[in-house]
């Protein structure tokens, strides 16, 4: 079985090999092998909207999916940026409830796709995958809680340090320019043009282009031909994982506050 993937030819032995690094036994993996897709998707693309059903679980191969919470007054709160190399939706997947959760492609995305019938044999069967299962869905409950306290109930400033952080999470993976040694001094560029993560981030514009000011001129941004780049990535990285532990003492922080922390994350 052979795949297009970016013009390049993917063999079935790719998206087998995708299965068995989930513990699934080799006999299930060639069991399902043929049943599970490749797609593709356009930037805007909602791939299951809220209150829509999951029919499969996702693991995309290039791009970033948004999974964001809307709220009634047509706002936002982005819990989470999934990157390459990830997958999702497992969570109503497996519940059978519909999706709590709006995802959307911020950017195109080519992503392989197992069907929930599938997906659920595979959990009901195959203990080392439904182990596995387990513990992402366990992971990604809390994360997906400290993220929704964050971003609804923190300041402007926060809501986009926090979503700027979720940038460097999903593209940690996928930085162009691996480092020797640690992340310290990592860069790499966030492939969304500026409205969309303001949007992100739950913020307007203006709110938005001030904060990537001063987060410049401290040294932890970079503009490039208009688009960001995250510097210091070992940082970003620091500080999230920091603060969506302690949910942040103080909810309301100023962004100097903030640039304050993330020196102090650096430092650390």
């Amino acid at each position: 079985m052979l795949l297009t993937l970016r013009g390049a030819r993917v063999s079935g032995a790719y998206i087998y090999q995708l299965l068995t690094g989930l513990g699934i036994t080799e006999r299930f993996a060639l069991q399902i092998l043929s049943r599970v897709k490749m797609t593709a998707f356009v930037a805007g693309d909602v791939i299951w909207p809220k209150g829509g059903q999951v029919a499969a679980w996702t693991y995309i191969v290039s791009g970033l999916v948004g999974a964001s919470v809307p709220l009634q007054e047509g706002d936002c709160i982005q819990v989470n940026i999934y990157g390459p190399r990830t997958w999702f939706g497992e969570e109503p997947l497996l519940n059978r409830y519909p999706s709590s959760l709006d995802y959307v492609c911020l950017t195109p995305v080519r992503a392989v796709c197992l069907p929930a019938a599938d997906a659920l044999a595979a959990f009901r069967d195959e203990p080392e995958f439904a182990r596995y299962m387990a513990l992402l869905m366990a992971w990604r409950s809390r994360q997906h809680s400290e993220m929704i306290a964050l971003m609804k109930q923190g300041s402007p400033p926060l809501r986009v340090v926090m979503g700027l952080a979720l940038f460097a999470e999903a593209l940690y993976y996928n930085s162009s320019r691996p480092p020797t040694r640690g992340l310290e001094g990592t860069s790499v560029q966030i492939p969304v043009k500026q409205t969309v993560i303001a949007s992100v981030c739950g913020v307007s514009r203006s709110v938005f282009s001030d904060a990537v000011h001063h987060l410049v001129t401290a040294g932890w941004l970079r503009v490039n031909y208009g688009m960001l780049e995250l510097r210091s990535l070992e940082t970003w990285l620091k500080f999230s994982r920091r603060h969506r532990q302690a949910r942040m003492n103080i909810t309301k922080p100023t962004l100097e506050e903030l640039i304050a922390l993330m020196r102090q994350a650096a430092s650390s």
